[in-house]
């Protein structure tokens, strides 16, 4: 019989480690495969100091994707 795997998105209240943007800025090579800038663009403006991984990683697709006028 197959098993299908399903990828488990995190709930609001989920218990997904959070980390503090400056930490998460001196590890964005190893975490993101972005530099330190590009997490920082990214992350502008965002409300809050404590962010999960997967919050980060789809800030920055978004910010990557975003059109430059």
């Amino acid at each position: 019989m197959a098993v299908k795997k399903t990828l488990k998105s995190e709930a609001p209240g989920s218990s997904a480690p959070r980390y503090a943007l400056t930490e998460l800025e001196a590890n964005a090579h190893e975490l993101f495969q972005v530099r330190a800038e590009v997490l920082a663009g990214a992350m502008y403006g965002a409300d809050g100091e404590q962010f999960t991984v997967t919050e980060v990683k789809e800030r920055i697709q978004q910010f990557m994707k975003a059109k430059v006028v």
